[in-house]
């Protein structure tokens, strides 16, 4: 009898691991917890194929190294995800493969995150062949981040993460608790595809640490990951942490960087970055001691400054830890550089920044069609110590250079030229390509079925249909006012598509859009979440009658919107807008347009601001337009500014924005006390030429700057008439081609601005034409 007791009591002492592992299927959320933390090791949960509709997942289990538990869907690509969902893993050797995130958003601030609270962490777990694709917050300034590795010795790897739109990052990895540091994550063979510019900070793709733990270990890995369009700032990938290693990723046309942006002793081993030449593409930004960047190619790269192919920052003495340590004994060595723009030592330098990079060693790189010079130093105290690199000619002649012969190799397509002894040794690169990256069973490059674009025409008696009609169309359809005189609207128009709306070629006169309520509206047109605009040849009058006023005549929405939009006005007129707060186009706060672009028109008798592109007052470093881009444009008595561009702070992340003023004329705009005509804050890019200004900011400023010392600003071949200065920080704007000629205008009272054919300002513009706008 004793025998058989302790027979049957064996299987009791051998664990869970000993028992036959068992396949579950699961449909719904709470199934799938109770079967994870019921699993034993070799288990599989199945998901059971179907939408999961504002699912919160959470897995929690424990498997072995050699028998993980796995969560996978019962034919992968079947589970999508979708409505305000999420997923936390905890415990010990999981493996979630094969979910499909689309058509949702988190209701909280991580997506995926490897910790169920701040006890229970995942270690050793996995994620892997999963796509989240658009996956966005209504709010574009909504704190979301796709994946948070907590823990240690977890891998993300074979997923595919497609158009983050949202602030944060698509991956982080946590330090702030000790149980992650030293963590030896693996973040590999991904697919990041898309991040269009945020417009502020938090754009990066992916961030390793942060400041406040910058001089604590990471240790992990990133390789084996291609990277394609990320845009959203100028740290693609932002590593604040130390002992990382970043190696063979393929950058593909990135407007950004590799950012050793705080730790010390980070690797960059073996990574391709393709430029294409086109502008603003980055490669490697160093910050901090004891970094080596080692056998990258860089091709075609045409970013500056901390966009530069290489660029090494200065430092600031005494440094706060989110601040910037100075570099030293940094090995920058056996690279390739082909067709870039030159690299920059000592990038930042400015009152703050002072300490020079030191004991940099610089040397067996190459140098292929290189631009002259190939590198800039702002300091040239020798703490980068350039020596034995190569270039291919003779025409760059620079100390530590030689001529070499080169050779072209093929790899993975790529042609990269060698040279014996010098830059990237093409045996050890990998060059991964898109094939060999993200999910397999997902296809990045579907196709959408195009409509057939359609032109409606609407006459003014048919308005109050145009909504209804605007609902109706396609993508690209196009709207044509058919009649001139007044079309009466009582509300304002939505437009959450790309369309055209346009006056009909044969009119003799612009149809007018007017208000016909007794309610205040808006705006005559309000561009939505998805919505662009190309508008020809309308007129919009903000009073009309004893009926409601117009706040605008047209602007981006104030409800969620994390999309950029464009807007193109070509023709148009706006004026009788009779509030100091109204405007004729007006982009909303926390909204972001692509481009604006303005042409043709006419802004007049207008109590607020013309073109108001400055509701973000924060002074986080937003802005409301990338490209502002207005040519061949009257503003006359306007109260207000007739431009008005905000970006407020000190944040360097971003590109814009981009402001260009051409062939235009203002008259009699804010004469007030300390006016404004043109007002530029913060912005990065700006030319403005070939423009009059004639009694215009007389109590003030023709044009207001506040830049940055490495901002490029021009003001040229423009006339100033009884009109306020031009004001800078650093009083470098003004060109050599600047007038103050009483311009002469044709007829003021008939709104003609060009002027007369005996006017000093004929054929004195850039261009050979009349300095101003030439419109009537």
């Amino acid at each position: 009898m004793l025998k058989h007791i302790i027979l049957l009591s064996i299987p009791l002492l051998l664990g869970k691991e000993t028992l036959q592992a068992k396949n579950i299927t699961v449909s719904s959320p709470a199934e799938l917890k109770q079967a994870v933390q019921k699993a034993i090791p070799g288990d599989t949960v199945f998901l059971e194929n179907k939408e999961w509709k504002d699912a919160k997942l959470v897995v929690e289990g424990k498997g072995t190294a050699t028998k993980p538990i796995v969560i996978v869907p019962r034919s992968i690509g079947k589970v999508i995800i979708t409505g305000q969902s999420y997923l936390k893993i905890a415990g010990e050797y999981l493996v979630i493969k094969g979910l499909h995130f689309k058509d949702g958003y988190t209701p909280e601030k991580d997506l995926i995150v490897f910790r169920v609270n701040n006890d229970r962490l995942a270690n050793n777990c996995r994620l892997t062949e999963c796509v989240i694709d658009e996956f966005n917050n209504p709010e574009r300034f909504r704190n979301e981040n796709w994946i948070v590795l907590w823990g240690k010795n977890n891998r993300v790897d074979h997923n595919t993460f497609i158009n983050k739109l949202t602030a944060s990052p698509v991956l982080i990895a946590e330090l702030n608790d000790e149980r992650s540091q030293d963590n030896n994550h693996s973040v590999d063979h991904n697919y990041f595809k898309g991040r269009q510019r945020f417009g502020s900070n938090g754009g990066e793709t992916i961030r390793i640490g942060v400041s406040r733990y910058s001089l604590t270990p990471s240790r992990t890995q990133i390789v084996d990951n291609y990277f394609e369009h990320c845009n959203g700032e100028v740290e693609i990938v932002s590593i604040k942490s130390g002992e990382n290693n970043i190696s063979r990723n393929t950058f593909f046309e990135c407007e950004g960087g590799l950012v050793l942006r705080h730790g010390l002793g980070n690797v960059v081993n073996g990574n391709l970055f393709i430029g294409n030449n086109k502008p603003f593409t980055g490669g490697v930004r160093i910050v901090n001691p004891g970094h080596r960047v080692t056998n990258n190619v860089f091709l075609e790269l045409k970013g500056t400054a901390f966009r530069s192919p290489l660029s090494i920052m200065n430092g600031v003495p005494n440094s706060l830890i989110n601040r910037y340590y100075q570099v030293v004994d940094a090995k920058i060595e056996n690279n390739t550089f082909v067709n870039c723009t030159p690299l920059t030592f000592g990038a930042g330098k400015d009152a703050e920044r002072t300490l020079s990079p030191q004991r940099v060693t610089f040397q067996k790189n190459l140098f292929v069609n290189a631009s002259d010079p190939v590198y800039q130093d702002d300091n040239n105290d020798g703490g980068v110590i350039v020596s034995n690199n190569a270039i291919d000619k003779s025409a760059v002649s620079r100390e530590g250079f030689t001529q070499v012969k080169i050779t072209n190799t093929v790899k993975n397509g790529i042609t990269v030229p060698q040279a014996k002894n010098y830059g990237a040794d093409l045996k050890q690169l990998a060059f991964i390509t898109v094939n060999q990256a993200g999910a397999k069973w997902y296809n990045t490059n579907q196709q959408i079925a195009k409509n057939k674009n359609t032109t409606t025409y609407i006459k003014a008696s048919d308005t109050k249909k145009i909504q209804e009609l605007i609902n109706k169309t396609h993508a690209g359809d196009t709207i044509i006012l058919a009649e001139d005189g007044f079309y009466k609207l009582e509300e304002g128009l939505i437009i959450n598509k790309p369309l055209v709306i346009m006056a009909a070629k044969h009119l003799n006169k612009k149809p007018v859009f007017v208000n016909a309520s007794f309610k205040t509206i808006p705006a005559f047109i309000t561009i939505e979440n998805g919505g662009s605009l190309e508008i020809k040849n309308i007129a919009f009058q903000g009073a009309f009658e004893s009926y409601g006023n117009v706040q605008a005549g047209i602007r981006s929405t104030d409800k969620a919107m994390n999309r950029h939009y464009n807007l193109t006005v070509d023709g148009c007129e706006f004026y009788d807008y009779n509030e100091s707060s109204f405007a004729g186009i007006k982009a909303s706060k926390n909204t972001l347009a692509d481009s604006l672009v303005i042409k043709n028109s006419l802004f007049r008798n207008i109590s607020g601001t013309a073109v108001n592109v400055a509701e973000e007052k924060d002074d986080r470093g937003a802005y409301g337009a990338e490209y502002t881009i207005i040519t061949n444009t009257v503003f006359t008595n306007v109260m207000g500014s007739a431009v008005n561009v905000y970006r407020g702070g000190n944040d360097e992340s971003t590109l814009g924005p981009f402001v260009t003023i051409d062939h235009c004329t203002f008259n009699e705009i804010e004469n007030r006390e300390q006016g404004t005509v043109v007002r530029l804050v913060g912005v990065q890019y700006a030319a403005i030429t070939n423009s009059n200004f004639a009694y215009s900011g007389q109590g003030g400023r023709a044009i207001e700057f506040r830049e940055f010392r490495w901002d490029e600003i021009l003001v040229d071949y423009c006339n100033f008439y009884n009109a306020g200065r031009v004001e800078s920080f650093y009083n470098k704007v003004l060109g050599k081609n600047i007038y103050e000629i009483d311009p002469k205008f044709s007829d003021v009272t008939q709104l003609n601005f060009k002027p007369q054919n005996e006017s000093f300002l004929k054929l004195k513009s850039a261009d050979g034409k009349t300095i101003g706008a030439t419109i009537h």
